[in-house]
Order: structure tokens, then C-alpha cells, then sequence
């Protein structure tokens, strides 16, 4: 019967080839596993970080990130307009 790793042991083992750029063999033969199940191991949690990924790709407003993205460009240039009015203003009054 095999060996059985933890959970933390797994995304740990698959971060340090993700995240750190480890060898998947090097490291397979260092942590005493094989290579499949390394390899299996970085499959799982690739997977789950993308549906995080997903998740986590709208803001905290609940907006994507592209409407995000838009609201500000929209407030900033309404902000602008309002500056360049009141320069206008400044500009005109007498000294």
C-alpha cells in the first residue's frame, strides 16, 4: 500500500514547481514520490486555483472586472471635464 500525503503537503509539493520553478523529476526524487503523482498533484491544483481564479475575477463591488475597469475610466473623465471647467473659470476671472 502507498504512502499518504496530507493536503498541505500536496499544494506545497505543487507550488514549489508552479510558484518556485522546481523540476518536477528532481524534486519527485527528493520528496520521495513519483513523478505521476507529482505531476497529478500540480493537475489538482491548478485546477482548483483557475475556479478560485474564476471566482475571485469579480471585484468587491460584485462587478467583472472589465465594468470595474469602465466605472472608473467613466469617473475619471467625468472628474476631468469638472477640472477643466473650473480652469476655465479661474482663468477668466480679473486679477
Amino acid at each position: 500500500m502507498g504512502k499518504h500525503h496530507d493536503k498541505d503537503f500536496k499544494i506545497y509539493a505543487a507550488r514549489l514547481v508552479l510558484e518556485e520553478g522546481r523540476k518536477p523529476r528532481e524534486l519527485a526524487e527528493e520528496l520521495n514520490i513519483s513523478i505521476p503523482t507529482l505531476r497529478n498533484w500540480i493537475n489538482i491544483y491548478k485546477e482548483i486555483n483557475e475556479v478560485d481564479l474564476a471566482d475571485s475575477s469579480k471585484g468587491f463591488s460584485g462587478l467583472s472586472l472589465k465594468e470595474e475597469k469602465d466605472k472608473i475610466i467613466k469617473d475619471l473623465q467625468e472628474e476631468n471635464e469638472i477640472l477643466k471647467k473650473a480652469m476655465h473659470i479661474f482663468i477668466k476671472q480679473p486679477k
